[in-house]
């Protein structure tokens, strides 16, 4: 198997010691130096302040373990237990989705989800619920909860805090989420920032911290009892539990009490609030953490993972009065509910995050650039066009009555100037993208023959076959090649005659027979897209030798061309079941697992044969299901 397989990006060991720092007179306890302590609240303290260990705590989350963190660092990963789940028995009628849910069938049957997993549905079982670890916000959350919390729309949040890499093709896997050293110092630093510029004159945080109370005619003691329990509650996402608004007060009270002014002493409730493991984190912990009892998830919980799916942020008002009020306890309550979000411009994170991380085109040169001296039409422009052309695309496909599955082989595409003359596409253009029909052109029409999947399933500098055939059996087929065995010979070291093209080379390498079990999988459906180089151009050689387009799915239907692969994809029976496991993976923040299997299996078929593969048909389904609406505690 050849080496160059896409490689999946892992959080690095982590070996920075964290620093503890001070503003003048105010000595805080940094989260960086209190990792396990942040899943008991880290408590801040004022220099000259006895502290007795009262008021002074951010708030606890109870009973919580703590986990090793990926790469070898001293993570801390609470587990106080977020299963991605719902109520046993049913979920009841949908609203426009079609009916029911999708918790057992008519008959007991054995479902596959395409990558291996299998097992019995019995009729009429409730869908067992796996054990999640709890969810931290990645930076996208933050940033958009940070907007949404404190009217900041600077993006500090993206220039502040480093990627997530995610496990499963998401960003927002709970079980990759952990926290480093070095995360913690950037949240210390970054709550600093937000609560600074929070408390700033005229700022759209300052209202949202102090609501309709002015210091300057109410006693300040007044507006900040009143931010502790409005603000805290708003930020954590939930009413606030007996002692949690009076711990902040403390806050506030020491730091006037050591000669700062209203103003600071805000700042540093708001920095608590934000440094709370309640708002760093979606905590779902029950009385009994250790039992294994499926249930309903708190509303207020459920508010969350609705808005956190769909929005990519926190719940607004309306979603928290609906589970004030108890209308997220009916399944009518929570349809409604979810037209009105999905009307929400904040949806927008939805219908762009879920298909650009599912398809890895969000950043095409998030492995390796395009090598500029083989590939000097390659820049920034062009970069931002490819990725701009798959997001519209694939957006149509979210929001519109049409069949998802269609973006196999839609024949039109959104194009401005740039990517037009790149592509070779006549007519008038200009920076604005406008949707363009492809009908009649035999080079573009569909998602593989889009420049942003080629570009990402490339080398820097050639196409990697392996990659690209690897890329539609794991995205559009949920059915992946195993990893490649130990030892495997670089290509470059396999003897080839000169001038040989990319698809002689490979067919050389594969003659070893370690490599041949996976290579006759991946590689004859890469073939089929030679006819793209690196970067997506059109290409007739390779090398100087005319491509040879030809390949084979690995079902054993022949094909030449992208156009032809993309018509049989379509038709494929595991395609269906690929955007339900995907889509329930981002639903849930965790990957999917043998207990999804009979789930996955009923909401495939109810979105192939009943909804007419509508996405919104689709996400109806998923947020009915017992995985979204209920939980257990850790095993």
């Amino acid at each position: 198997m050849a080496s160059d397989k896409t490689p999946t990006s892992r959080v690095p060991a982590e070996v920075e010691n964290p620093m503890t720092k001070a503003r003048p007179g105010v000595s805080v306890l940094r989260l960086g130096t209190c990792l396990a302590a942040l899943l008991a609240g880290c408590s801040t303290t004022i220099t000259g302040v006895p502290s007795d260990g009262s008021g002074a705590s951010a708030g606890t989350l109870g009973a919580t373990t703590s986990n090793p963190g990926a790469g070898g660092g001293s993570s801390a990963t609470a587990t106080g237990g977020s299963a991605a789940a719902a109520p046993t028995g049913g979920s009841g009628a949908i609203a426009k989705g079609g009916n029911g849910g999708s918790n057992g069938g008519t008959a007991s049957v054995t479902a596959g989800t395409g990558g291996g997993m299998a097992t019995t549905c019995a009729s009429g079982a409730p869908a067992a619920v796996p054990f999640r670890v709890m969810t931290r916000l990645n930076r996208v959350e933050y940033d958009n909860t940070v907007r949404d919390l404190l009217g900041d729309t600077s993006h500090t949040v993206m220039n502040a805090l480093d990627p997530d890499s995610g496990d499963g093709g998401f960003d927002n896997n709970a079980a990759a989420l952990t926290i480093s050293p070095t995360l913690a110092s950037q949240y210390e630093a970054l709550a600093l920032a937000l609560a600074t510029s929070s408390m700033a004159a005229g700022s759209p945080g300052r209202a949202s911290v102090l609501g309709t109370c002015n210091p300057q005619s109410s006693s300040e003691s007044t507006c900040a009892s009143q931010a502790a329990t409005q603000f805290a509650a708003r930020a954590w996402r939930r009413p606030l539990k007996s002692g949690e608004a009076d711990s902040l007060v403390a806050l506030y009270t020491q730091a006037r009490a050591a000669g700062l002014s209203f103003e600071d002493g805000m700042k540093f409730m708001v920095e608590a609030v934000l440094l709370s493991p309640h708002f760093l984190f979606r905590p779902e912990l029950d009385p009994t953490p250790d039992s294994t009892e499926q249930h309903a998830v708190d509303p207020y919980e459920l508010a969350s993972r609705l808005s956190y799916f769909v929005w990519s942020s926190m719940p607004d008002a309306a979603l928290i009065d609906a589970a004030a009020k108890g209308t997220l306890g009916t399944s009518a309550g929570v349809q409604a509910e979810l037209d009105r979000m999905w009307a929400d411009p904040k949806a927008d994170a939805f219908f762009t995050r879920f298909p650009g991380l599912w398809l890895n085109t969000q950043n095409v040169t998030v492995s390796k650039a395009p090598a500029a001296d083989i590939f000097p039409r390659f820049d920034s422009a062009l970069q931002a066009a490819m990725q701009t052309e798959t997001s519209m695309f694939m957006r149509e496909f979210m929001t519109a009555d049409v069949n998802f599955m269609d973006f196999l082989t839609a024949k039109f595409t959104y194009l401005n100037a740039e990517l037009a003359q790149f592509y070779g596409i006549p007519g008038q253009f200009n920076d604005t993208f406008q949707r363009f029909a492809l009908d009649g052109n035999g080079q573009r029409g569909g998602i593989l023959t889009q420049a942003s999947f080629l570009t990402v399933t490339s080398l820097s500098e050639r196409t990697s076959p392996v990659r690209r055939g690897q890329w539609v059996l794991a995205r559009v087929l949920a059915d992946p090649p195993p990893p490649p065995p130990a030892m495997v010979p670089p290509l470059d070291s396999t003897t080839v005659p000169v001038g040989a093209t990319m698809r002689q080379r490979l067919e050389a390498h594969v003659g070893n027979t370690a490599c041949a079990s996976c290579h006759s999988v991946m590689d004859p459906i890469g073939f089929g897209l030679e006819n793209y180089d690196a970067i997506g151009a059109w290409r007739d050689t390779d090398n100087g030798s005319p491509v040879d387009a030809s390949g084979t799915l690995d079902t054993g239907s022949s094909f030449t061309g992208a156009i032809a692969l993309e018509a049989l994809l379509r038709q494929d029976p595991r395609m269906p079941t690929a955007v339900v496991q995907y889509l329930l993976s981002y639903a849930l923040g965790r990957e999917t697992q043998a207990e999804d299997a009979c789930v996955i299996s009923d909401l495939a078929q109810a979105f192939n044969r009943d909804d007419n593969g509508r996405m919104s048909a689709l996400v109806r389904r998923v947020v009915a299901t017992d995985a979204m609406l209920s939980r257990r505690g850790a095993p």
